[in-house]
């Protein structure tokens, strides 16, 4: 049996349904859905996360010119740190996240490759872990109900 390694048409229902069961709380069927589209390579597993990424930025307006968008990290002891002492796949998602967000794909899809590519077991395993983290995320983002239109005035 041939494996596409192209997006079929079914891919985003696939995405979509899996982030509905994570929404209803079965977040390891919603990953299981997943997974067959990761395992077809890296340019359909990129494309899981962007979409991942996509959803993790829902109504985000248009940063002003100058700033970004970042995520807040703090550390064991709540003070204030960076993505520098996160844990590979925590790192990950931080990171492509926020490139998401401000529209530097190159530096999202560098991210994907520098794990992707690594000949390093702790970095294949992080970039799996960011896929899983990127996921929580989302499913976070759609269950909080932040994106539901403001109600109008009457």
């Amino acid at each position: 049996m041939d494996i596409p390694t192209e997006p079929q048409p079914d891919d985003t229902d696939t995405i979509m349904a899996a982030l509905a069961h994570g929404i209803k709380g079965n977040p390891q069927t919603g990953l299981a859905m997943l997974v067959p589209l990761i395992s077809r390579g890296p340019a359909l597993a990129v494309g899981v996360c962007a979409a991942l990424a996509e959803c993790n930025n829902l109504n985000l307006p248009e940063a002003p010119p100058g700033a970004s968008y970042g995520l807040l990290v703090f550390g064991p002891d709540g003070s204030p740190s960076d993505t520098g002492h996160m844990p590979i796949g925590p790192r990950f998602a931080a990171q492509f996240t926020s490139a998401w967000a401000n529209g530097q794909r190159d530096t999202a899809y560098a991210l994907f490759d520098a794990l992707a590519d690594s000949d390093e077991t702790e970095d294949l395993d992080g970039l799996f872990v960011g896929i899983r983290v990127l996921y929580d995320m989302a499913v976070t983002r759609l269950a909080d109900g932040h994106d539901a239109a403001p109600a109008e005035e009457s």
